[in-house]
């Protein structure tokens, strides 16, 4: 395994595989400055999104490029001073092809922990489960997938609706229902009350699919649907800070869920 590290002014430091294009570390600091690996510990990816090729133009971005079976993708990862990991993807192929990028998955307390307690926010009025593409989104008003007003993840899925998943796996979509958003377009924020990082998704896209289990989270891009010939773009970026939970407009109650 080949691994490049990204670092900004603020101490964070960024590690990815270049070999699968994932990331394996992210440093980041609390509310009082103690740095932790936000990271959580996932399965592998699958082995078709093996085989990049990465240079690191500077400290602070790596370049990465994959091609195979007719699909090129160029992927460009950029640590900014401010915590944001920005995400510029553009692919191409020769036939109909799909190509979803990997995704981090994170626990803002760090590993070990349980993310239940961590309070979610998704600008997106409509969604489905994962995989059913079929079917049209539903609305989200009024049921436990309603995130527009910031909720704890945990207290959500003791929902009768949601009683005895394990986690999300849904397709969030924006609620103006757009076939793109600008560039910077805050998607998702994820807050942990205990170490007060706070994790802002922006993406070019008009949603975002979200997947948990107890140990972490994911907001990921949409898979990239690409047409023979054509360019397909993608921009994504991740923003770590810290944050008084006092600041967020909870519609439920989190203290309940602390350190569990």
């Amino acid at each position: 395994m080949t691994t490049f590290t990204l670092y900004n002014a603020r101490g964070m430091r960024v590690v990815i595989d270049s070999h699968d294009a994932s990331l394996q570390a992210w440093w980041a600091p609390d509310r009082y400055g103690r740095m932790a690996d936000v990271l959580a510990v996932t399965a592998p990816l699958a082995p078709s999104l093996a085989g990049w090729q990465g240079q690191m133009p500077d400290e602070g971005s790596l370049l990465l490029h994959w091609s195979r079976d007719g699909l090129s993708a160029r992927l460009l990862y950029r640590l900014g001073d401010d915590g944001s990991l920005h995400l510029a993807c553009e692919a191409t192929a020769d036939a109909v092809s799909r190509l979803q990028l990997p995704a981090p998955w994170f626990n803002l307390h760090g590993r070990n922990t349980n993310v239940a307690d961590h309070v979610l926010r998704l600008v997106a009025g409509r969604c489905r489960p994962a995989g059913r593409l079929t079917e049209e989104p539903c609305d989200v008003a009024g049921s436990a997938l309603d995130f527009r007003q910031p909720a704890p993840m945990g207290t959500r899925l003791g929902w009768p609706s949601l009683a005895g998943a394990a986690g999300f796996d849904h397709d969030f979509y924006c609620a103006d229902g757009g076939p793109s958003r600008e560039a910077g377009t805050e998607a998702a924020r994820v807050a942990d009350p205990a170490s007060g990082r706070v994790l802002r998704v922006s993406t070019t896209q008009n949603g975002l699919h979200l997947r948990s289990d107890a140990g972490g989270f994911c907001c990921a891009a949409q898979a990239l649907e690409l047409l023979p010939g054509q360019c397909a773009r993608l921009a994504l970026s991740y923003r770590l800070g810290v944050q008084d939970i006092d600041d967020f407009d909870i519609s439920e109650p989190v203290s309940m869920m602390l350190n569990k």
